[in-house]
């Protein structure tokens, strides 16, 4: 829900200053619903006013977000087309401003707030924070990411999996808009071991965008951590679909390959032996994405090594600047 660039001068004689941000749609509007109460000759009808804060996402679209108790938009939003606006909806500029501005003001400072005390390591303050943000908008996704970090760090997994829980029934936390989170979440929950949350999280992203590699990559890295060689080699294979040339990926592709028939290896690095079929596929990989692509000086493998490999790293989806750890 951010200000937008453009200035749609066509709507001028149609809303006023204070219904347009920067020339484009952003206030409260209302729809009414009448509903029958009663039966028979008691019957009467009712009329239910239902307030939305509605922003103009492009020219002549525009996004809905239904206002709850606690007067801030809440949920996932709905599209609207200027003829929906125009026809169902009606401006409701003293709500917005008496009600929802100070009510979305006192939100964005919780949020503030809990990010700057998060950032200080006062992980304690900054879960009240968050919370008192949630009681203005249980469903903030921006609340959420960070309550599920702090839980995270502070190795409460039952809450951690509550926060993930709740993030996958809310479409928008997989929109792109809270890009740096939806990375360092990813990255935690993998970190924490909570392989099975993480393969639902990035599933459930891929759920809106197949032509991501780099969603793609971090499946198959959770799922190269569980040792699950068949969904980590299906992952790579959209990997290398997208992006040939994901140096990240390559680099996983050499190391499962060098797993293959070195039982000791798997061993030391609490991995399970990868099977025939599977070692197949990788053979096929390591040929067609690292061979041609090898440096003058061929990559090593110390078998000795006792740590587990470390591949780089690679962004997690919406071009996003915040890597992988290594």
């Amino acid at each position: 829900m951010t200000n937008q660039p453009f200035d749609d001068s066509q709507l001028n004689g149609v809303f006023s200053e204070g219904i347009r941000c920067d020339g484009a749609v952003q206030c409260v509007f209302s729809t009414s619903e009448t509903i029958k109460v009663g039966t028979g000759t008691t019957t009467r009808k009712h009329v239910t006013k239902i307030y939305w804060y509605i922003e103009e996402i492009e020219p002549r679209e525009f996004q809905a977000y239904q206002i709850n108790e606690s007067h801030v938009p809440s949920g996932d939003g709905k599209l609207l087309t200027f003829t929906d606006l125009m026809r169902d909806y009606v401006p409701e500029l003293e709500f917005f401003e008496d009600k929802v501005l100070p009510a979305m003001d006192e939100l964005s400072t919780h949020l503030k707030e809990g990010e700057t005390y998060q950032a200080e390591g006062k992980l304690y303050s900054a879960q009240d924070c968050f919370n008192r943000a949630r009681a203005i908008d249980e469903q903030n996704v921006r609340a959420l990411f960070n309550l599920g970090l702090i839980y995270m760090e502070l190795h409460d997994l039952d809450k951690a999996r509550d926060m993930v829980r709740e993030l996958l029934n809310i479409k928008s936390a997989f929109d792109g808009k809270n890009q740096h989170l939806f990375n360092e979440f990813g990255i935690a929950l993998r970190k924490c071991g909570l392989l099975d949350e993480a393969v639902s999280y990035y599933s459930q992203a891929l759920e809106y965008t197949t032509e991501d590699e780099n969603l793609f990559y971090n499946l198959a890295r959770v799922h190269f951590e569980r040792s699950d060689w068949h969904k980590c080699t299906d992952a790579l294979d959209n990997v290398f679909r997208l992006n040939p040339d994901l140096k990240v990926a390559r680099q996983m592709v050499q190391y499962i390959h060098a797993l293959i028939d070195t039982p000791s290896m798997c061993e030391r690095n609490s991995k399970q032996c990868v099977p025939p079929d599977v070692a197949h596929r990788i053979n096929d990989l390591y040929v067609e994405q690292t061979q041609p692509k090898q440096p003058a000086t061929p990559i090593v493998f110390d078998l000795e090594e006792q740590d587990k490999p470390q591949f780089g790293r690679a962004r997690s989806g919406w071009n996003l600047s915040e890597d992988l750890e290594k």
